[in-house]
């Protein structure tokens, strides 16, 4: 019986991880994947032929624009494409719609940016500089989680992708503004943590990193509550 089970459950998970994967990977979600290996493709040629190919905060720059363009599409379009194709009715009648969707979804989305950004940095640490390939993905990751959670979670409030596209383009051309007044501070969602300020020793900046990187959990994980809350208002969607 419990082996039944079991096998029931583990089916039942399978054919909801097949299904949302599907659902990921259709429409334009390709397109931004094309554009991510793209970009990645174009800078590592760049960077191969370069004659300082050592400045690691320059690849961290260009694994970050290359994994926000990977959770970009998913994250602000989701709801759309729900509404689109009549399916988000069918998924509000779900107990727990909640988290037995979408948390599964935005769960998917970003393993998959994870592994695909594994492969971007493991070439470049073969091809272009020696590093340590899981330390750099996992440092890319913290950003792109924030990033592309609060894309979600504004998309749960507009129920728009393009006008949460215009929205998301906005607050990152705001944070980039930032990123230079906040170089050093744990504020500043585009911290680079390879990218040590003169006047600082490695000590010091390894703790402003540390913050920084819990501001931005802490920062995806309030966002993730705020858009679940969100998605339960179901006359909005309806």
């Amino acid at each position: 019986m419990k082996t039944n089970n079991f096998l029931n459950i583990s089916t039942l998970i399978y054919k909801m991880i097949v299904y949302n994967l599907r659902i990921i990977f259709a429409n334009k979600f390709i397109w931004f994947l094309a554009g991510s290996v793209l970009f990645y493709i174009g800078l590592s040629v760049i960077y191969v032929f370069s004659n300082d190919v050592s400045r690691m905060e320059e690849l961290y720059g260009m694994f970050l624009f290359s994994g926000l363009l990977l959770v970009f599409y998913p994250s602000a379009f989701g709801i759309q494409n729900d509404q689109d194709a009549r399916t988000i009715e069918i998924l509000f009648g779900i107990p727990n719609y909640r988290y037995k969707v979408w948390l599964v979804r935005i769960v998917l989305i970003f393993i998959i940016a994870f592994l695909i950004m594994l492969v971007f940095t493991f070439l470049s640490s073969v091809l272009i500089v020696k590093f340590r390939v899981v330390n750099m993905t996992a440092q890319v990751m913290f950003p792109v989680l924030f990033l592309g959670i609060m894309a979600f979670m504004l998309s749960t409030v507009i129920r728009n992708g393009n006008g949460t596209a215009v929205l998301m383009i906005i607050f990152g051309l705001f944070f980039m503004i930032l990123s230079d007044n906040l170089r050093k501070s744990q504020w500043n969602v585009f911290l680079n943590p390879y990218d040590v300020p003169n006047d600082l020793n490695e000590t010091t900046w390894a703790i402003i990193t540390l913050k920084n990187r819990i501001f931005l959990i802490t920062g995806s994980i309030i966002f993730m509550l705020a858009a679940l809350f969100n998605l339960q208002k179901r006359e909005k969607f309806m």
